[in-house]
């Protein structure tokens, strides 16, 4: 799977995300996800790709929103 995205915000937005719902996903602050952004650090780069495998809308994610629901 590719995934491209303009920015990472876009990305969360594309999802349906809010910075505060990716933020509290996280366990960190708002102002620390926007830190990691501005910094462009390798680590929110994974976690846009965890994202956007679990909440894009492909069909193993259907299946895992029906486990978890389970």
């Amino acid at each position: 799977m590719n995934i491209k995205y303009n920015n990472i915000k876009a990305e969360f937005r594309r999802l349906g995300l809010q910075n505060k719902q990716v933020a509290d996903i996280l366990g960190i602050s708002v102002q620390t996800l926007d830190y990691r952004i501005k910094k462009s650090q390798p680590s929110i780069h994974w976690i846009t790709y965890g994202l956007a495998n679990y909440y894009g809308d492909n069909e193993d994610n259907l299946i895992k929103e029906m486990d978890r629901d389970l």
